[in-house]
């Protein structure tokens, strides 16, 4: 079991390597200026214009000697406790100390991979690790039963045993941060230490976060925040494959994934999404979203929340 004292070195060391990237980011003088994220920019994507982190994550141009980092790429079978099978990125393979990255957002390694290159360049020591969560980049589609943050942290409780690297150092990014602490919360046997980059939450981002991601597929859901994802109701896989996120999926992968896709039942998809859009927007009165404030002071984890706003608040 790692010891306390060697997880705060990994905590301060980490910390150290991401102002370091920070400040190779956005310039010496790493002005991030003081904006406070009140208007609808809740999530990474669209908050970019106000997150000073942005260039850090998404699309980052590579540090001196990243092109040097080993990686090895897998598709991990979650078979059969999980219907689903995941695409992984590891850098530095060989190294020992591991850290799984969960990208926010919608958001895949073909975005966030350049972030975890520079990490594993900077950092030799760490095993990084970065993956697909389902649904999103290169791994496969399974709706589920569950609200997806819990889906995926099931899965990421399976992908851990499969890799065998607990406990791991989480980093999560919003949305990725919020599967972590699902897993954290039911498997804390698996982790070392959470980073989370930002802990999302508030009855602001309860509204966008639900309608962004899953009410905007259902028009029997009445919106405040954004229009629905198309004129007339989604009644077949075939229209779910003309939206914006599926149509990508659907191009960058192969034609067995595209089979799986359109094998998929819609209501299926559509249960789902009220499902997860209801979890979201339940939980909008309490410091994070999908947990509630019982739980969350429970977790005997040690923790970092990194602020990506030069602000007080953070959604």
């Amino acid at each position: 079991m790692i010891t306390y004292n060697r997880l705060l070195f990994i905590s301060i060391k980490f910390l150290l390597l991401i102002l370091f990237l920070s400040r190779s980011a956005l310039g010496a003088e790493g002005d991030t200026g003081d904006i406070q994220n009140d208007v609808m920019d809740v999530t990474l994507f669209r908050g970019a214009a106000n997150n000073t982190w942005f260039e850090v994550y998404f699309n980052a141009e590579p540090i001196e000697g990243a092109e040097k980092a080993e990686m090895e790429s897998l598709e991990i079978n979650l078979r059969p406790e999980r219907d689903v099978t995941l695409y992984v990125e590891i850098f530095n393979p060989r190294a020992q100390i591991p850290l799984i990255i969960t990208p926010g957002g919608n958001g895949d390694t073909s975005g966030f991979g350049s972030f975890a290159r520079n990490v594993a360049a900077a950092a030799p020591d760490l095993k990084v690790i970065i993956y697909d969560r389902r649904n999103l980049g290169r791994s496969e589609v399974s709706f589920g039963s569950e609200p997806q943050m819990v889906e995926e942290g099931e899965d990421l409780h399976v992908l851990i045993d499969r890799l065998g690297v607990a406990p791991v150092t989480l980093y999560g990014m919003s949305s990725g941060g919020r599967s972590n602490l699902i897993l954290s919360a039911r498997y804390p046997s698996d982790v070392a230490a959470l980073v989370l980059a930002p802990l999302t939450g508030g009855p602001l981002a309860s509204a966008r976060l639900s309608e962004e991601y899953f009410f905007k597929y259902l028009h029997d859901e009445q919106l405040v925040t954004m229009d629905h994802i198309s004129d007339e109701p989604i009644t077949t896989i075939e229209d779910l494959a003309e939206t914006p996120l599926w149509s990508a999926y659907l191009e960058r992968n192969s034609t067995t994934k595209q089979q799986r896709f359109f094998d998929q039942n819609i209501d299926d998809f559509l249960k789902a999404m009220k499902t997860s859009g209801e979890h979201l927007k339940a939980t909008g009165d309490q410091v994070a979203l999908g947990m509630s404030d019982d739980q969350l002071p429970k977790l005997e984890i040690p923790s970092t929340m990194i602020l990506h706003h030069g602000s007080y608040i953070d959604y």
